[in-house]
This record gives structure tokens, C-alpha cells and sequence, in this order.
């Protein structure tokens, strides 16, 4: 809990136009703005909040008889999302990581493009798992202001129960701090990695997009600074997508916040704390905090961390749960028609 978090820019090998590519996040970073915006890039193909990578115990068993194909749709509908007829994917495959490769140049080649990979916001705690895994990846870290964050969950949660669920503040402070970490981590590695705030990205689309062309070594393309005519066709349903799914980029900003004293006071305890660490150049935003403003203690760090580690264990012994049951039991309504077969 102690490390110093780092935001040094390493100097790294001149990228290469081709291969995978990881967007990481936060829950309501903006991130499926960014997703959409990316896609509209005719040599860039990424899935939505696929997850297969972070399916190993829920698939495990599976991966070799076929099964995997049909759990994978239970679990959250990724190939039909994505247009992806389940016989057309290999029944066999040695684990979820040659499968992922394989699913991901699959729906990469109906574009043609050349780039090809996944945004989710589910993995801040794998993105070295990842890297290990995809010597090859390329890496963008989307940041946003933590008020603007929370304040969106707190909103989203009235419409949608999942962002209501107890403790998803302090996963998400957690969360981004892991990132920050994974961030560093990977530049001093010499990986190539892109970072993008959320405020940049909706002020100046761009001049955003146009540094993003630059780290991916491709040429820029106009139309990747519009919604319009973007294929969102993967996005989950729901209000909490509305604004993605229009023609024009919304600058939240200006936004009254809805968030309680409370939960301000610890938003900016973390915030002061990682600006003091990084020699306040980290976060970007916000560019002040309220005055008097002191970091988090220690106390509150290792309760928060704990908490988080908890939170993760459950999820896993859930997988392992739900790994008993067939899906086949489950009502038709759970799974959806492809809609093109790759």
C-alpha cells in the first residue's frame, strides 16, 4: 500500500501496426465512448466487454469438448453481441488465452483490420496477467476525474441495480489506484502504453484520437472524431448507454454532481494522496481539491485493499459456483441469435 505511484513516460520502441490492443478502465470512465470511437477506425477492430480472458474457472472442463462456446454465450452473450455463430468456433482449444486470439482475429478479419483486442472495464486487477499473456499487446489506460466517476454510478444506479451494489465506490478507488499501478508497471517494462483522460477526449476528440493514431502507428481517419455511423451493436442494453449511442460527443463536465459529502470527502482523500505521490502530475483531473483537503491514512487504505481483495475472492468462488450448472437449463431468453457468422 505504500508504493510511490509513477508517471514518468519511459522511452519505448517505435510501435508496430499490428496486433492486439487492451483498453483498461474503470466502471463509467468513459470507456465505451472511447471503444465506439476507436472502431470507427478502419484498421482497428476491438470487442466489447467480451471478458473470455477472465473466464478460465468458469470455462474450465470445457475448453476442450466444445462446452466452452456455449458457456461463454450464458455467461454475458459475447459472440452473439458480436455477430459470432458458436459452431464456427473451434471446439477445442488448449485455454481461454489461445481461444481469446482466436475469437479476436476472427471478428477482426470481417474489417480487414489489422488491430484487434477488447476494452473492459472489469479488468484492473489483470493487466499484467495480460501482458504476460500478449507479449505483443499494446496498452490504453483511460482516466477520468473520480467525481465525475462515482457521481455517474450513483446516477446509472437508479436505472441500473448493478452500479447500486454495496461497495462499488471503494472498488473503483481500489480499482483505479491498481491501474495506476499495472500503468507504471508496464512502462517500466518498456511496453507501449497510451494514456487518455476522459475530459481530453470529449473537449478535443481530435487532437485525442490523432495522439492515439500516432501510439498505434496508423494513419488518423476523420471519422473517428463522431458517433456517427458507429457500429455500437455490441454495447449491453440500457440507459446507462444512452448519450454512446447518439451522433454527437457530450461534454459532461458542467454536470451538477450528485454525490454526498461523504463520499466527496473520500474521493478527494485518495486524489490528494496520489497527486502528493506523483509529484502532482497524476490524476489530471480534478486540477484542485477543496482546500484543507489531507491524504488517505493508512488505516483507511488497508481497510479499503482488504475489502477490494474480498470482493475479487467472491467473485471467483461465485465462477467456480455457477461452473456447476449447465446452461442449458437456463430459459432461451438468455441466449441471443447471432447475427453474422464469422
Amino acid at each position: 500500500m505504500s508504493a510511490i505511484l509513477q508517471t514518468n513516460h519511459l522511452p519505448v520502441a517505435p510501435p508496430q501496426a499490428s496486433g492486439p490492443l487492451f483498453v483498461l478502465s474503470v466502471f463509467r470512465s468513459g470507456s465505451t465512448l472511447l471503444y465506439a470511437l476507436l472502431n470507427q477506425h478502419s484498421q482497428i477492430s476491438l470487442l466489447y466487454e467480451a471478458d473470455l480472458p477472465r473466464m478460465q474457472l468458469f470455462l474450465w472442463g470445457q475448453l476442450r469438448n466444445g462446452g466452452w462456446r456455449q458457456r461463454w454465450e450464458f455467461w454475458n452473450q459475447g459472440p452473439s453481441r458480436h455477430g459470432i455463430a458458436i459452431e464456427s468456433m473451434p471446439a477445442q482449444v488448449s485455454n481461454v488465452w489461445e481461444a481469446t486470439r482466436i475469437v479476436y482475429q476472427s471478428v477482426a478479419r470481417r474489417k480487414q483490420a489489422i488491430i484487434w483486442g477488447e476494452k473492459s472495464p472489469r479488468w484492473y486487477d489483470s493487466p499484467l496477467q495480460l501482458a504476460r499473456k500478449f507479449p505483443d499487446a499494446r496498452f490504453i489506460f483511460l482516466w477520468r476525474d473520480l467525481n465525475g466517476v462515482i457521481d455517474s454510478m450513483v446516477r446509472a444506479a437508479t436505472t441500473e441495480r448493478s452500479f447500486g451494489k454495496a461497495g462499488l465506490a471503494r472498488e473503483v478507488l481500489v480499482g483505479t489506484e491498481r491501474l495506476r499501478r499495472a500503468c507504471d508497471s508496464l512502462r517500466n517494462q518498456g511496453r507501449l502504453v497510451h494514456e487518455i483522460n476522459y475530459e481530453d477526449l470529449t473537449a478535443n476528440p481530435m487532437l485525442s484520437m490523432q495522439e492515439t493514431c500516432e501510439f498505434l502507428g496508423i494513419p488518423f481517419e476523420d471519422r473517428m472524431t463522431s458517433l456517427e455511423g458507429a457500429d455500437r451493436s455490441a454495447i449491453f442494453p440500457g440507459e446507462c448507454h444512452t448519450l454512446v449511442k447518439g451522433d454527437r460527443i457530450v461534454d459532461q463536465r458542467a454536470k451538477k454532481q450528485a454525490l454526498t459529502p461523504a463520499l466527496k470527502a473520500k474521493i478527494a482523500r485518495y486524489i490528494c494522496r496520489w497527486k502528493r505521490t506523483s509529484g502532482g502530475t497524476w490524476p489530471k483531473y480534478p486540477v484542485a481539491l477543496p482546500e484543507g483537503t489531507k491524504g488517505s491514512s493508512g488505516l483507511e487504505l488497508w481497510f479499503d485493499w482488504i475489502a477490494d481483495e474480498t470482493l475479487l475472492l467472491w467473485g471467483k468462488i461465485v465462477i467456480v459456483l455457477l461452473h456447476q450448472v449447465r446452461p442449458l437449463v437456463y430459459p432461451k431468453k438468455y441466449v441471443r441469435e447471432p447475427r453474422i457468422a464469422s
